[in-house]
């Protein structure tokens, strides 16, 4: 209803050159230039796409706990490298000053079986499932970022659309109004007028609201507050380029979600390895001195032991057969998002390959063709050779073509972080405007 109230607007403005003209400024395509046009109503400083970027990476709560995680695992395989400590013992039998034995003994336990290497490998790997899960978070700000960015954009193109469009509509109903107290019109036009400008009016309003939100969702994902109140600035025509999908696929290899479910199978693997080695029992040497006492004569005798558990009631069959059944899990999961990241991947190509096609076609074929559509039913309007509703319809096609030309734009853009999300690494930085 808004858009059909607002094509109504901008029919009656076309009967007047002077509004006409201000009409063919809004949908040429040398509208005017992208920081007027993008501008949104604060004082603060525009906020280019690299800054906001950057102002993620030091600040999202996400990033800084995947960092936090990754510094953990560092300690983690520090820890699984420690030996068993050393342990002191002493034994007193006997209080009399003239019958009494005293033993001090050091005990040291050395594991066998690998247990040590074991750990280190299960540690090592958990390190790098850690590393790998930074990179991906990494990888998902930076989609989440350009996303939210040029959603943000988006929202100011069509604020300021509705801008415009108030101002024409203010101006056409009073137009109107004047020309239907000279019996130029009929004064069903005139209402229709006033009904139109306060629907633009409203959809003003709604883009306002619309563009609050998309700069609070740029605010929540970059974690900072010192994006508020700064407008966007980039021209969101301007489409990233990336390599054909054949070169992509590859590269899903080395993508940081791949690396993760990899290194947590190896992980599970070496921690089969950690459980067979626990059925091996560890040897615990002793050696000290004994001190006896008897009468007034004392003797010192040196003491050396060992010990050994005997694997009789628990040998660790249990956690041996949980860490074999984990270990397929995580096969069958390194499997599932490999095939997972394909498909996604595909799918997002294939969107990136819709949307830009869908922009281009809209800007070159169908954006030309209704704005010259309406530049002929406005001067046949003004000589009395159409009706209002084939003005009216012929404003309806462009306003929906352009609404429609910058919604593809922005599906381009989220398509192309999507497919940087997943493929884990920056793409090329050289963008395409489209013809």
């Amino acid at each position: 209803m808004l858009t059909r109230n607002l094509a109504a607007v901008l029919a009656i403005a076309a009967v007047n050159p002077a509004f006409a003209q201000a009409d063919a400024a809004l949908v040429e395509g040398n509208r005017p230039s992208p920081s007027t046009a993008l501008a949104a109503p604060s004082d603060g400083a525009a906020l280019p796409l690299d800054e906001a970027l950057g102002i993620a990476a030091e600040n999202n709560p996400l990033l800084r706990g995947a960092r936090a995680d990754a510094d953990a695992s560092r300690g983690t395989f520090m820890q699984a490298g420690a030996r068993p400590n050393p342990q002191i013992s002493l034994l007193q039998e006997g209080f009399g000053r003239t019958e009494r034995t005293s033993t001090a003994l050091v005990n040291q336990t050395v594991e066998l079986g690998g247990k040590r290497q074991a750990r280190l490998d299960v540690a090592s790997y958990g390190r790098e499932v850690a590393l790998a899960s930074l990179d991906a978070r990494g990888a998902a700000l930076r989609s989440d970022v350009i996303a939210a960015f040029y959603g943000m954009l988006a929202a100011q193109r069509q604020l300021q659309v509705a801008r415009e469009s108030a101002d024409i509509a203010a101006r056409s109903a009073e137009l109107a109004e004047k020309r239907a107290r000279a019996g130029k019109v009929s004064p069903v036009e005139a209402t229709k007028a006033r009904v139109a400008a306060t629907g633009v009016q409203i959809e003003q309003a709604n883009a306002a609201s619309r563009l609050t939100i998309a700069a609070e969702k740029l605010a929540n994902v970059t974690g900072s507050p010192l994006v508020r109140g700064r407008p966007a600035t980039g021209d969101i025509e301007s489409v990233p380029a990336i390599e054909p999908l054949a070169e992509l696929l590859p590269q899903l290899i080395d993508a940081p979600l791949a690396r993760a479910a990899k290194a947590e199978r190896l992980r599970s693997n070496a921690a089969i390895a950690v459980e067979r080695a626990k059925r091996i029992p560890d040897i615990t040497f002793s050696a000290g001195l004994k001190r006896v006492v008897t009468g007034a004569v004392p003797d010192n005798q040196a003491v050396v032991g060992i010990s050994i558990p005997l694997p009789l009631f628990d040998t660790n069959k249990g956690a041996l057969l949980e860490s074999v059944h984990k270990a397929e899990k995580a096969s069958a999961d390194f499997d599932s998002e490999k095939a997972r990241l394909q498909l996604e991947l595909t799918q997002a190509y294939a969107n990136y390959e819709r949307s830009s096609l869908e922009a281009r076609r809209l800007k070159t074929d169908v954006l030309p063709a209704a704005r010259e559509a309406l530049d002929a039913m406005s001067r046949g309007y003004e000589l009395g050779k159409f009706g209002f509703l084939d003005v009216l319809d012929a404003q309806r096609t462009l306003f929906q073509g352009q609404s429609q030309y910058v919604q593809a734009l922005t599906d381009a853009h989220l398509a192309y972080a999507e497919i940087g999300r997943l493929v884990g690494v920056p793409l090329r930085n050289s963008a395409s405007r489209l013809p």
